[in-house]
């Protein structure tokens, strides 16, 4: 079977957790999380626990990156998606500080990027017999699955049936077998499949029972599913997405690279659209975060990766398709794939859950958040602990507190060792690759406080995020869409760079821009006087050099002038 080989593997050395340089606890037991926020980035879920104006602002003091809408149960009313959406881009941050004084004048209040989630397309119950709420499954059970509509039938006298349950998958009699397993609601029922008739009813045995409602979701482990890549509903999400200007679009249960490219393709479109109906207006293609969430995704990741601008290891449904057993090994491998390609990657589902009903997190909890940033996460996740929980600033909190910790821990492991794995990965621009690596040496070497570069694209940062840093990248763009798009990036800080000038023109002094750049990052008070930092920018060559443009890296430590 691919996926027992896929992971059965042992696992690459980058992506082992080692502390082996740890000499005593002691060394961490003081740390606390710079005013820089943490390297590792936080990715919360917005929802009625947190919709108002003074939650999101609090959430965006206490460490959020990315506001992530969970689009999953939305409607075709938009009016509420947009309601948080705009209060992350109010809510004041870092730059809410440069505004009086700024030379830009479109300064945000801050750089906080949102993340919108499709549903995806995906198997669900619909109305139960005798359109009952509840429907009681005993184990032993005789359940038969359809695509007719069940809602008029007769509700069975007991749980012991036989029932007959109406899903919207046209296609189940052709994707299942006699022996499969059927689960429904995240796996609380198991069904086998004794029988499958040409006409489209498949006959299960419940292996155990429990209570089912309709539009609980149905998995189908160990089979291939015969579903599009986007549904309509993801179609008008999308839509909705480019026209706000969402900075990242989370595509669901993608399965293979094919989808990927469908998703991207129909967002091209939809930017086409938007430019030909408003030339004024800016738009920007959302970069694709591929979600990986079953068998299919899992075998398929190599080529998922290739195609996709970003990782999200969805272990709720993974855990429900795959063996439960083996989601921890999927994990660490798929993280390591999304380092060595430089590429981020979110680690995302139940990573707090406690925290909806508790002011503290598990231990359990905590070592799974610790690990994740360990192995080499970009991101980790706050869903329903953020969105609809009890304690959505203890959650952020707890985690920034126990992400603080690791990126700390991390930051003194094998660093010989990952920047050598590293440099092995796919190189699209080997000379900004060089530069990058070179950077990073040389500022963990030197024990700098910060890289400061200047990037227009993004792509510098990127580069130099690759090679994991353990000091705080502060990334200025002169594009606030590419700044935020920068921020499930771990370690890079992006900022608005406080000048008119243009990079890319052949008259601009790059030294001008670099000044402007260390002099915002010290009002900030991001480095101060006597702190060594690296710095790396590109100049344009002019009419009498002989290149066409120029890396430069330069070692400083900054004084008073």
């Amino acid at each position: 079977m691919r996926f027992a080989i896929a992971i059965g593997k042992s696992i690459p050395r980058f992506a082992r957790t080692s502390c082996k340089s740890i000499r005593s606890l002691h060394d961490f037991a003081e740390f606390s999380p710079i005013g820089l926020g943490t390297l590792t980035k936080v990715v919360c879920t917005l929802g009625p626990s947190t919709d108002s104006k003074e939650t999101v602002s609090e959430l965006v003091s206490n460490g959020m990156n990315v506001a992530r809408l969970n689009f999953s149960h939305a409607g075709d009313d938009y009016t509420y998606p947009k309601k948080l959406l705009d209060l992350v881009r109010e809510a004041p941050g870092r730059h809410h500080y440069l505004k009086d004084g700024s030379m830009n004048k479109g300064m945000p209040e801050n750089l906080r990027a949102v993340l919108v989630d499709t549903k995806g397309p995906e198997i669900r119950t619909q109305p139960l017999q005798g359109n009952a709420d509840t429907v009681d499954i005993a184990t032993g059970a005789i359940v038969e699955i359809t695509t007719e509509e069940v809602s008029g039938d007769k509700a069975p006298d007991d749980a012991d049936g036989p029932h007959r349950i109406q899903v919207d998958y046209g296609s189940i009699s052709a994707s299942v077998s006699v022996g499969s397993k059927i689960l429904l609601d995240d796996g609380l029922i198991e069904l086998e499949v004794t029988n499958v008739d040409p006409k489209g009813i498949v006959t299960t045995i419940a292996n155990n029972g429990g209570p089912i409602k309709k539009n609980k979701g149905v998995n189908l482990p160990n089979s291939s599913i015969d579903l599009p890549a986007l549904t309509e509903k993801d179609k008008r999400d999308l839509q909705w997405a480019c026209k706000v200007g969402a900075d990242f679009v989370a595509a669901s249960f993608i399965r293979n690279a094919s989808n990927v490219r469908s998703v991207h393709a129909y967002l091209d479109r939809c930017i086409a659209d938007l430019k030909a109906s408003d030339s004024e207006g800016i738009y920007m293609r959302p970069l694709i975060i591929s979600k990986i969430e079953n068998k299919e995704g899992v075998d398929n990741f190599k080529e998922i990766l290739a195609e996709s601008d970003g990782i999200m290891v969805a272990r709720g449904d993974l855990g429900v398709e795959i063996p439960y057993r083996k989601v921890f090994a999927a994990q660490k491998l798929m993280v390591s794939a999304c380092n060595e390609a430089g590429k981020p990657v979110i680690v995302a589902t139940q990573m707090l859950d406690s925290m909806q009903r508790n002011p503290r997190p598990t231990r359990a909890e905590v070592t799974d958040v610790g690990t994740a940033c360990l192995d080499g996460t970009d991101a980790v996740m706050l869903s329903g602990e953020t969105a609809a929980g009890k304690y959505p600033m203890e959650s952020i909190n707890a985690m920034t507190s126990v992400v603080a910790e690791a990126d700390e821990i991390w930051n003194s492991l094998h660093r010989e060792d990952r920047y050598e794995l590293l440099a092995t990965g796919n190189n699209l621009d080997e000379e900004l690759d060089a530069i990058a690596y070179s950077a990073v040496r040389s500022a963990n070497k030197m024990r700098c406080k910060a890289i400061v570069l200047i990037t227009m694209s993004g792509k510098t940062a990127r580069a130099v995020a690759k090679y994991r840093p353990a000091v705080p990248v502060l990334a200025f763009c002169t594009d606030l869409q590419v700044a935020r798009r920068l921020q499930l990036h771990r370690s890079v800080l992006p900022l608005l760079l406080q000048s008119n000038l243009d990079p890319s023109s052949k008259t601009t002094k790059m030294a001008i821009l670099r000044a402007e750049a260390v002099r915002t990052a010290r009002e900030l008070g991001l480095v101060q006087d006597g702190d060594r930092i690296v710095t790396v920018d590109r100049s344009t060559g002019r009419d009498h050099d002989m290149f066409e443009f120029s890396h430069n890296i330069k070692l400083s430590t900054i004084r008073d002038i």
